[in-house]
């Protein structure tokens, strides 16, 4: 068997205990991943499993003392090899219908029958239904919160893959900004992602999100070419061993347009300030207001976004602040975030600034490494 990754039993005793819920049942690839380190994901060297969920899902479902149990495809052998759940404490099921039958099983078995239940919201609907069928007196309540509970702080390890999830990022950032020159196509560029993000040994990309100009970001890849002066803006994160990154940064054949320049300026002032005054205690909520107050002193000019989002097995975890709103918690040490700030610059398309970020006891440090100007070729 292997250690955790990030799963800490002392850490689900206490949001179980929190909100009080006596099992708490995972069945979202990413939860699975984190409850058990079963390669359940779509970003696994061989995917199967998560390929496969439709017909044989994978649940994990931990108890009040933070004991583990999992659910897995019955053909799947390799149990040992990635999670650390004692083999005794893995069921097999090799239909939905017996997936459902142990885990009714098992619910009744512990005598949790009439107890509080927890539940993701993206539960598939059939099993919740047949969970709520079979046990009339209980109570289930939504999970969500407990499990990013969970997940905000992280070990070691984590910071470990994420580090490196950021690195590899950060040299398929480079690789597209060295290849940038008029003419050059999107296809191109993202092509020159892909293959790095593979060559440096990562599992996979999260998100190539890309535009030139006014392009659309969300819709890269149509062959649109690389113009003069026009911003091109990689917005990028790789998966390593299941950690994602999140970075961006801008490069501009010919000059950088005026506005676009004044407003990167202020954007990686804000972003600064965010850094230098994010520190464990601090609460989230108020802090949004005090960073948008610093915006304001510096530029009444523009609609800028200010957001600060954990960051690990989800490129947005959760929103720590941002424009719609923010956690009313502290922020606490070993938080991996990531902090940007975006501005729409007409002609221009969004134009802005991301970085990872870990909190340590005396506040931040910074995960990336590349220069946080836009570069100019």
């Amino acid at each position: 068997m292997v250690d955790p990754i990030g799963y800490s039993k002392k850490r689900a005793r206490k949001f179980l205990d929190k909100y009080d819920i006596d099992l708490l049942i995972a069945s979202t690839p990413v939860n699975v991943f984190y409850t058990t380190g079963l390669p359940v994901t779509h970003v696994a060297p061989n995917p199967i499993l998560y390929v496969l969920s439709n017909q044989y899902p994978n649940l994990s479902m931990i108890r009040r003392d933070g004991e583990e149990y999992a659910i897995v495809w019955s053909l799947y052998n390799s149990i040992e090899d990635f999670s650390w759940i004692e083999p005794s404490k893995v069921f097999r099921a090799g239909s939905l219908e017996a997936t459902i039958k142990i885990l009714l099983k098992k619910v009744e078995e512990w005598d949790l029958g009439n107890k509080t239940i927890g539940l993701e919201s993206y539960m598939p609907r059939y099993q919740s239904e047949a969970l709520q069928k079979k046990f009339p007196d209980a109570k289930f309540v939504d999970a969500d919160k407990a499990f990013i509970g969970m997940r905000l702080i992280k070990t070691e390890e984590e910071v470990r893959r994420i580090r490196k999830s950021t690195e590899v990022a950060e040299k398929a950032i480079q690789a597209c900004i060295d290849a940038v020159k008029l003419d050059v196509l999107d296809t191109e560029l993202l092509q020159i992602a892909r293959r790095t993000i593979v060559d440096e040994g990562a599992w996979g990309w999260d998100h190539l999100t890309m535009n030139i100009g006014p392009s659309d970001p969300e819709a890269p890849g149509l062959g649109i070419p690389i113009t003069q002066n026009d911003i091109v803006r990689f917005d990028f994160g790789a998966v390593w061993e299941g950690y994602i990154s999140d970075v961006s940064r801008e490069v501009v054949v010919g000059e950088i347009p005026k506005k676009a320049n004044e407003a990167m300026d202020y954007m990686i002032q804000v972003q600064e300030y965010c850094v230098d005054n994010i520190k464990p205690g601090v609460n989230a909520s108020e802090f949004r207001e005090e960073a948008r107050s610093y915006l304001k002193k510096i530029t009444k000019k523009g609609f800028y976004l200010i957001t600060a989002h954990s960051i690990g097995l989800e490129c947005e975890e959760a929103h720590l602040f941002g424009p719609t709103g923010a956690m009313d918690i502290p922020f606490e040490e070993n938080m991996v975030m990531d902090i940007e700030v975006w501005l729409n610059v007409r002609g221009q398309g969004l134009v802005g600034i991301e970085d990872c970020y870990r909190i340590t006891s005396s506040g931040c440090e910074r995960l990336s490494r590349l220069d946080k100007k836009i570069v100019i070729k």
